[in-house]
């Protein structure tokens, strides 16, 4: 008789690697109320450095607001749960409803079909893989120290940022089988998601679906095919015009031990296909990508290092991946014109860590503008096209784990010249060190400090002296984190970019294709020193003091030169 293999259904992971799953014990209440409150007060002044007195902008700028967020878990079983949360928001200084608004923020629906089957409905977060449908987060080159984290938590929060997520409207499932005899286990990860809604004229309903099937074998072997579709549904409006996107790839990851050593051999390839269906100006572009990596670590996990390459077609097009966090086009709230003249004011770098106004909560189908004073090398994250080379990351833990150490190295190139033969070459160097000072003093207090640093550069050597680039930026940061007494932390930080040099941006039409350049050239210096209290309560409460001064200076450019001191107090609250 042939041997027979016996499976097992079980629910595996979490679903696209992000969603908050979990069965409901028959004990739970039926009923119950989750969410969060907040207030902000600010006041603010604006100084310029202008021959022509600004007569227009007022100088002085006091603010805020107080909101909460009421959310009703409702747990009609054990194996369902919903979730309907809505927000009340106060702008100071409205009277007798004037300054409320009422909006939904959260609604989902998720549970487990015959204890097999796990599915969400409605706001989901959602992942797969850094080439395929992942937010790279790629602005934020280097950890700030806490006392910026008091505004960068709002702006996760209100984004609904979670590392390497979008959130999306939509469903996803997540099943697993298991066989014990094979030592073996097959995943399935799938989601269908919401991008647009027809307008019943120039955009037709735009949906992203995606799956995730891997395998498993004796916890020492992973492959996985990975898919990603945005594309549009046919006859949902009146052009017929219909945008599609598709990624397909392979990932995989080797693990052994070999001594006291754990070697993980992994990697991803794949490739892309991105047209307008009935467009016949509408390029079919289509290349691929591969990105390879070896990693080892002790089985102290002290320390860890990994080696990687990777080689991303220049007309490689994943929209999910390549979707940007921040959106540059957009304008800061605070101070957005300002001189005599009422000119945008131009970002600086505390805009990118504290305005929740310049972030995106969802996937872009054409290529956002970028920074290159902020990241120039992988500006869409390591899903960067057109992008060719080597990259060292190490991690290392020393004295009782009360220091901690992160450096990583990219060199890369370009693998197609923009508009000459020659290519850019780029180089990317980051630390981030962390000291729990008061552990390492053997101290009842705490008293944490934080160092990071991040350089990059990008040149092109040409015998053609107009073809010549050279870029270089220096991002900094620094702080401490004290606890003066019971629950009662002083923070401090300091974080400055300074960039000076030329490049040349493309400019690219509707179809992601180059069809001019524009100079770009820089030396500016941003800078901003904080200070201030934090009360703890206990949990995710805490009420804060802080005052915030930053500078911005432009030689290049004919901006006024500007600084904003800034005092806030901030109440936060998680229940």
């Amino acid at each position: 008789m042939k041997k027979q293999v016996h499976y097992s259904i079980k629910i595996l992971g979490s679903l696209a690697a992000a969603i908050p799953m979990w069965l409901v014990a028959q004990n739970s209440p039926k009923f119950s109320m989750k969410g969060g409150a907040r207030s902000v007060l600010a006041n603010s002044e604006l100084q310029v450095k202008d021959s022509i007195p600004d007569k227009v902008t007022a100088p002085k700028n006091a603010g805020g607001y107080a909101l909460i967020d009421l959310g009703f878990n409702i747990r009609p079983n054990k194996n369902t749960e919903i979730l309907g949360m809505i927000r009340i928001n106060n702008r100071f200084g409205g009277f007798w409803g004037a300054g409320v608004t009422f909006n939904v923020r959260q609604l989902w629906l998720k549970g487990v079909i015959a204890d097999k089957v796990r599915y969400q409905l409605g706001d989901i977060n959602l992942k797969q893989t850094p080439f395929t449908f992942w937010n790279h987060d790629e602005d934020r080159c280097i950890q700030q120290p806490a006392v910026f984290d008091l505004q960068r938590d709002i702006v996760n929060y209100e984004s609904f940022y979670v590392p390497g997520t979008w959130r999306q409207q939509g469903a996803a499932v997540d099943f697993g089988l298991e066989s014990l005899k094979l030592k073996s286990e097959w995943n399935f990860r799938g989601y269908l998601t919401r991008l647009n809604a027809t307008n019943f004229g120039s955009q037709p309903e735009r949906l992203h679906v995606g799956s995730t099937a891997n395998w498993v074998w004796n916890k020492k072997a992973t492959l996985a095919y990975n898919l990603s579709r945005i594309f549009d549904v046919k006859e949902t409006a009146a052009q017929p015009l219909l945008f599609q996107n598709t990624v397909q790839t392979l990932s995989w990851e080797l693990r052994q031990a070999i001594g006291k050593k754990q070697f993980t051999l992994g990697g991803e390839a794949g490739n892309s296909s991105y047209r307008i269906v009935h467009d016949t100006a509408s390029p079919h572009l289509q290349d691929f990508f591969v990105h390879g990596f070896v990693k080892v670590a002790p089985e102290s996990k002290r320390w860890e290092a990994e080696a990687g390459y990777i080689n991303v077609g220049p007309e490689f097009r994943s929209m999910a991946a390549q979707s940007k966090l921040i959106d540059y086009n957009a304008q800061p709230l605070l101070y957005n014109r300002y001189t005599q003249l009422q000119i945008d004011r131009p970002l600086h770098l505390l805009d990118f860590i504290g305005n929740a106004n310049l972030y995106r909560t969802g996937i872009n189908t054409k290529l956002m503008v970028y920074n290159p004073m902020i990241n120039n090398v992988l500006p869409y994250g390591i899903a960067t096209f057109n992008r060719k080379g080597f990259y060292a990351k190490a991690k290392y833990n020393i004295v009782k784990n009360t220091i901690s150490m992160e450096a990583q190295h990219w060199r890369l190139s370009e693998i197609l010249g923009q508009g000459t033969p020659e290519l850019k070459k780029m180089d990317m160097t980051r630390l981030d060190v962390n000291c729990d000072a008061g552990k390492l003093l053997g101290m009842k207090k705490q008293a944490k400090l934080h160092v990071s640093a991040c350089n990059q550069n990008t040149r092109r050597k040409s015998p053609r002296a107009y073809e010549e680039l050279d870029l270089s930026s220096l991002l900094l940061s620094a702080g401490f984190e004290l606890e003066v007494m019971n629950d009662i932390d002083l923070l401090g930080g300091y974080t400055a970019l300074q960039a000076k040099g030329s490049d040349l941006m493309a400019i690219r039409n509707d179809y992601t294709e180059v069809i001019d350049f524009a100079g770009f050239s820089a030396d500016q210096k941003h800078s901003t020193a904080a200070a201030g209290f934090r009360v703890r309560f206990g949990g995710k409460t805490y009420l804060a003091l802080m005052y915030q001064r930053m500078q911005f200076q432009n030689k290049a450019q004919a901006f006024r030169d500007y600084s904003i001191g800034q005092m806030q107090a901030i109440y936060n609250m998680t229940f």
